[in-house]
Formats: C-alpha cells, structure tokens, sequence
C-alpha cells in the first residue's frame, strides 16, 4: 500500500514538471552575481517580472542577518540564465514587533529617497528611544532620520545604498547622531520598496 502511494506520488511530480524547463536565477553584479534559486516555466516569456525573496544571510554567509529579506525581480532569460534587478528589503514581521516594546517611545518615518544613479525608493524607518518622548523631541529625530537617508541616497547607487544597509551603515548613524539628542536604544530600517528604477 504504501509502495503503490510513492509510486503514485512520483508520477504526480513527473506529470507536474513534464515540458517544463528550469532556468537558472541569480544575483545582480553587486551582489556578486551568484546563483540564487532555479524556477521551472513552460514558457521562457513568463520567467521575467517574477519576484524572488532571499534571505540576506544566504546571500552573505552572515547569519545575525537572520531577519532581513532581498526581493530580487527576475529579467529576460538569456538561454536558460536569467539576472535579477533589485526590488526590495525588508524586516521579517517577528523581529520587528520585538522591536516595539511597551514603555519605550517609537519614531516610524517614511521617507522618499533619490540615488545617485535615480532609482526611488520609499524607506521605512524604525527608531526606538529609551523611553517615551514628546511630540518635540519626537519631531527633531524624524528630521534626523529623513537628512540622513536622503542625503546618503544622493551619495550612492541603488546598490551601494541597498548593501549599506544591509551592513547597518544607516542605522548606526542615525543611532549615533539621534542620540544626541534624546537615548536611541536602537534604529532599524525595516522595509525598502523601489518606486522608480533608472
């Protein structure tokens, strides 16, 4: 009985990926292009504009990345090839409600920023103070946290910006530069979405 399921399971998968090719996907070039997962399509047109999630750490080998996620949106296959563009980051939902504990005041900014090579992004801001604020002090970090990620963005390429991230670059700057002004325990960018590509 159970041998007759497995050899009916297995001629269900056959039927599934019969006339399907797989094609190979992977990373833009400053993520050093690497292969990052394979996806099956009967039709090569409907490989691109797929959206695929990775986790930082199996991009980076650094596992206290654990939380963080790349959408990587795939292009027109080359043969059986196909190269991504960034799409977007972001924070898991666990890690970022362990973030927002009780007692402690919340800075959420919202931010457009421009790169240097005119991509557009909106930027998700999270910054958590020692302990609850008022509505002035509060006001004076959301411009902190705004000068810093649109300045940074003029810097640098979608790219650059995108793995400064990652490394929290932006995060301890602002950290380091809100805290003068009233204790930051901790800042994280939580989401990055692509409103415009160049």
């Amino acid at each position: 009985m159970a041998e007759a399921k497995k050899r009916a399971g297995r001629k269900t998968a056959e039927k599934k990926w019969k006339g399907k090719d797989w094609f190979s996907i992977s990373a833009p070039d400053w993520l050093g292009a690497s292969k990052v997962a394979v996806t099956p399509a009967t039709d090569a047109k409907s490989v691109k504009g797929r959206v695929i999630e990775i986790s930082v750490p199996d991009m980076t080998g650094d596992q206290s990345k654990y939380y963080m996620r790349i959408g990587l949106k795939t292009q027109e296959p080359a043969e059986k090839n196909v190269s991504t563009r960034f799409h977007s980051y972001y924070c898991i939902d666990e890690y970022v409600m362990r973030m927002g504990r009780k007692g402690l005041g919340k800075v959420a900014v919202f931010v457009d920023a421009v790169t240097k090579d005119n991509w557009k992004f909106q930027v998700s801001v999270m910054t958590i103070m020692n302990r609850r604020s008022n509505a002035s002090i509060k006001a004076q970090v959301h411009g902190v946290v705004r000068d810093i990620i649109t300045s940074k963005a003029r810097e640098l390429s979608h790219g650059e910006f995108v793995k400064a991230t990652m490394a929290g670059v932006f995060q301890m700057k602002i950290k380091k530069t809100a805290s003068k002004i009233y204790p930051v325990r901790f800042t994280e960018i939580i989401k990055i979405e692509t409103l415009k590509s160049a």
